[in-house]
């Protein structure tokens, strides 16, 4: 059965990793409808992630007419409803419902926020860290909060930033202190001083899961506090992108 739905293949995008599939109902994909209703069961495989997703309205004669649903991934149900993406990695039994005020809230199971959280993706264009700090990207990268961490992704590459307060009002201070307590076997350092902050980068080699690993740490110092992105890849084919960053890193807070 060809069905109408709202988004045809070429207009959906990458918003998130590949999560696997979802039962949704046409109310969402076909009639256009945001999510009402989401509920996570127990998985029957591997592919199935175990969300079902609602429009609102549907009968129980509506949902028994399998010509009403569809499996799709969940980075399709995402493009139809973007809101639906903070809630994908709470665990099964998490029921979650659109409140009068429009958002959607978890209303039972499991409550607690997980260790992992889903944002939509940034980029390309310049990419907005809690209105502290900003950098260009050409590239989309997929996003998450992890922890305290801010991670940004794609392929081959990944950012993990996290930001700090000022602990003195001296930017140059505080850089020369951090850079004193890192690796001696840090190599390609650079350091510059800008209009609204200073910021340093190095280079190291480690050793992580028995594996040899490069990474950039980069650092950013204003008034109002600093930025640390610890910058992984796979191999130097990445290298032009991390070089971005460090080229267009600004501090645009108050």
């Amino acid at each position: 059965m060809n069905k109408p739905y709202r988004l045809a293949p070429e207009q959906l995008s990458r918003l998130i990793p590949e999560l696997g599939y979802g039962f949704v109902t046409d109310k969402v994909t076909v009639d256009g409808q945001a999510v009402d209703y989401m509920v996570r069961q127990e998985p029957e495989n591997d592919d199935d992630s175990g969300w079902v997703f609602y429009g609102g309205g549907e009968t129980q004669a509506y949902l028994d007419n399998p010509d009403n649903t569809s499996v799709l991934s969940l980075n399709t149900v995402a493009n139809y409803d973007p809101a639906i993406i903070p809630f994908l990695t709470y665990p099964p039994g998490t029921e979650i419902e659109r409140q009068p005020d429009g958002r959607l809230q978890v209303v039972s199971g499991h409550t607690e926020r997980p260790q992992v959280i889903l944002q939509p993706p940034v980029g390309p264009g310049w990419v907005d860290i809690a209105g502290r700090w900003t950098f260009d990207s050409s590239e989309l990268l997929l996003r998450r909060l992890d922890g305290n961490s801010l991670v940004l992704w794609r392929p081959g590459l990944t950012f993990w930033i996290s930001l700090y307060g000022a602990s003195t009002a001296d930017c140059e201070g505080r850089m020369a202190a951090l850079l004193a307590q890192t690796s001696p076997m840090k190599t390609d350092l650079e350091q510059r001083v800008a209009d609204r902050h200073c910021q340093a980068a190095y280079r190291l080699q480690e050793e992580v899961d028995g594996k040899s690993q490069c990474g950039t740490y980069l650092f950013g110092f204003a008034e109002g506090g600093d930025i640390h992105l610890a910058i992984y890849q796979d191999d130097d084919t990445h290298q032009a992108s991390v070089r971005r960053v460090w080229d267009t890193l600004r501090y645009q807070g108050a």
